[in-house]
């Protein structure tokens, strides 16, 4: 081996040691979007039912493609494009895309569109917990509010708990990318 391959596994060392002390917290423009997208499209279902699937398909769709812009965009300007981790996020929301067209099985046998509803919030829940372990801490508090959300739904005919469930993750969403935004922000030495 060269001194030259040398120096490179050791700079691809030290970068990969940085980036993983860096981790991705998020991109904020992503949790501002979504914060919008899920306070909207939760309180559907109380207001304006006929609209709250229609909603969910584009937005969902849209949503997942512009997330993903966003992301490689935020990667390309700082600099920190780490494919590995790019993949990791793929297939996380792959999978997660994947397990809302599976909630859709029991309304085609027949079942209530509630059961695909509140199907739709348990896997969301676990989804956003799950990334918030693995991948972006700031998604946990997200995911756990889904989470306690769906008990509370399964549990209790509360009026409004999907509008108040909306504005919750929301506020979750947003605080989280508030948090990112200043962490982002250099800091200011006098």
């Amino acid at each position: 081996m060269t001194t030259t391959d040398n120096l490179r596994q050791d700079l691809d060392y030290v970068a990969s040691a940085v980036r993983r002390h860096d981790r991705c917290s998020g991109v904020p423009s992503i949790y501002f979007m979504w914060a919008a997208v899920i306070a909207v499209g939760f309180a559907l279902p109380d207001f304006a039912p006929t609209l709250a699937a229609p909603f969910w398909l584009v937005a969902g769709i849209g949503g997942g493609l512009l997330s993903w812009w966003l992301a490689a965009r935020d990667e390309r300007r700082h600099g920190t494009i780490d494919r590995a981790e790019g993949r990791r996020h793929g297939l996380h929301w792959l999978i997660t895309g994947i397990a809302f067209l599976i909630c859709w099985l029991p309304v085609m046998r027949g079942a209530p569109i509630e059961a695909a509803v509140g199907n739709f919030l348990l896997v969301a829940g676990l989804s956003y917990a799950l990334a918030g372990v693995h991948l972006e801490r700031p998604m946990l508090w997200s995911g756990l509010i889904m989470l306690a959300a769906y008990a509370v739904l399964n549990l209790f005919a509360l009026p409004y708990t999907w509008t108040l469930t909306g504005i919750a993750i929301g506020i979750a969403l947003a605080w989280a990318g508030i948090s990112v935004s200043r962490s982002r922000q250099p800091a200011i030495h006098q």
